[in-house]
């Protein structure tokens, strides 16, 4: 299994047991209209290879 496939399966497994609804928390980005714009960002580091 490459790496690629193991950070894929992580993401996986990271969204279904906690989910991706970010509803009711603060955040800093906000849409054109001023409603709030709720996202999750996983933000990956690649190994050096």
């Amino acid at each position: 299994m490459s790496y690629a496939d193991k950070l894929f399966k992580e993401t996986c497994r990271e969204i279904l047991e906690h989910g991706t609804d970010t509803k009711g928390e603060l955040v800093r980005p906000h849409w054109e209209d001023g409603t709030p714009a709720y996202t999750i960002k996983k933000i990956w580091c690649s190994k050096s290879v």
